[in-house]
């Protein structure tokens, strides 16, 4: 499972004027935003073409679990299935970036670990 662009690299990308190359929005970023490394990191993988929206970018982006993520799930106790899951986030309050990005999981799923879950 891969989750796609969090809130800091949309937001980062707010105010960038398409089209653009990877390396121009990298610049870009580089240049307005102070992005966390996993992020940049992100950012670094995408294709090396040229981006017409940021919803293009975001579509090409694969983030395996931010560290928010990670962090939310560190002591979930598995295995655990995806109502598990949401149902332990949702009760803690964690950010709508994190509950979001969970539910785009898969149904049908054991999750063992964390890295199950970031597949």
């Amino acid at each position: 499972m891969t989750i796609f662009c969090n809130i800091e690299i949309i937001d980062s990308l707010k105010d960038i004027d398409f089209p653009k190359t990877k390396s121009e929005i990298i610049s870009y970023i580089g240049k307005v935003s102070d992005i966390n490394e996993a992020s940049m990191i992100s950012l670094n993988k995408l294709e090396d073409r040229i981006y017409h929206s940021t919803d293009e970018i975001c579509e090409n982006i694969k983030i395996a679990c931010n560290l928010e993520i990670k962090d939310a799930l560190i002591e979930m106790r598995f295995p655990a299935t995806k109502n598990d899951i949401m149902d332990y986030v949702r009760y803690r309050n964690f950010s709508d970036f994190v509950i979001n990005s969970l539910d785009a999981i898969p149904e049908r799923y054991i999750f063992n670990n964390i890295s199950d879950i970031c597949k």
